[in-house]
């Protein structure tokens, strides 16, 4: 089934693979965008927008309608993101976007990283170099506001992550030149490599699940010089490491948190500790994407 001429209705996002930083002179490596996942489909008569979840965001977000100027036929695959006043990705402000019924808010940008249509014709078969160079040539003959190409380099995976690290960003991601498009694969043709941040957190209590079990830590950690909540943490949390600690979190039951917080949950005394990893801190401290370590020792706290 089509939707206009020529055109897929959707198309699945090809997807990447977690690795570590490598150098490789048959890959290209980007920056991996802090946003919302983007295809857009240029019709003759319109443009549509799909999110992960199929859902049109073309009405949402009104500054994408530049892309109507580009030739029918088209099909891109992109990030959309908020840049910050220092041009680093911002991602709490592009969740805001994504959630809010209005359309104001923060403007996005459209960071493009793959073709998969020209001309109502397929390119996805095509080697990633070739694509990118179809890319290239459509950009070039057609500069749009607030739509751009992801850069890359070629071979210097370890160069690009050290410096994506140290400014902060989400990480990069290495793709294969001669691999085609897999739609809605997780192959290793595309890895994604994201630097892990950790702290130790004070365990100041736990969501429950039941009268005897618990779903989540809720933690604390030092943020600008002070103990604060800085969230729950659920994953990374095995069977076997829960039930480890079920007995040490209900031995130590409280009545209240050992710092203030807005979340719910059941209290435990002052002196259990734990290492967090997680991906960036939003503005107000909380840890983004946190995943449970391990417990640490208080003395080594």
């Amino acid at each position: 089934m089509t939707t206009g001429p020529g055109l897929p209705n959707h198309i699945e996002p090809m997807l990447a693979r977690i690795g570590e930083p490598f150098d490789a002179d048959d890959h290209v490596f980007e920056v991996k965008w802090d946003g919302v996942r983007a295809m857009s489909y240029v019709e003759r008569d319109g443009l549509r927008v799909h999110g992960r979840k199929r859902r049109d965001l073309a009405a949402r977000y009104p500054e994408l309608g530049v892309l109507r100027r580009l030739p029918a036929g088209t099909v891109l695959d992109g990030e959309l993101v908020v840049l910050g006043a220092d041009g680093r990705p911002d991602f709490p402000a592009v969740l805001r976007r994504e959630n809010s019924s209005s359309r104001d808010g923060d403007p996005v940008t459209y960071v493009v990283f793959d073709i998969l249509y020209r001309a109502f014709e397929p390119v996805l078969r095509r080697p990633l170099a070739e694509r990118r160079t179809i890319l290239a040539e459509l950009f070039a003959s057609n500069a749009l506001p607030r739509v751009v190409a992801s850069e890359g380099v070629v071979g210097r995976g370890r160069d690009l992550f050290a410096a994506a690290s140290a400014q902060g960003l989400e990480g990069i991601v290495g793709k294969r030149l001669d691999a085609p498009y897999r739609p809605g694969e997780r192959t290793a043709a595309w890895v994604k490599m994201k630097p892990v941040r950790a702290v130790h957190c004070v365990i100041l209590g736990f969501e429950p699940d039941g009268p005897d079990d618990f779903k989540s830590l809720i933690v604390a950690s030092d943020f600008d010089g002070r103990l604060q909540c800085v969230g729950r943490v659920g994953s990374g949390l095995d069977q076997a490491t829960k039930v480890r600690l079920r007995s040490a979190l209900f031995a130590r039951r409280s009545e209240r948190p050992l710092v203030d917080t807005d979340l719910d949950g059941a209290w435990v005394a002052p002196g259990l500790f734990c290492r967090v990893s997680y991906l960036e801190r939003t503005a107000n401290g909380s840890l983004r994407a946190p995943v449970f370590l391990g417990m640490v020792d208080g003395d080594d706290a």
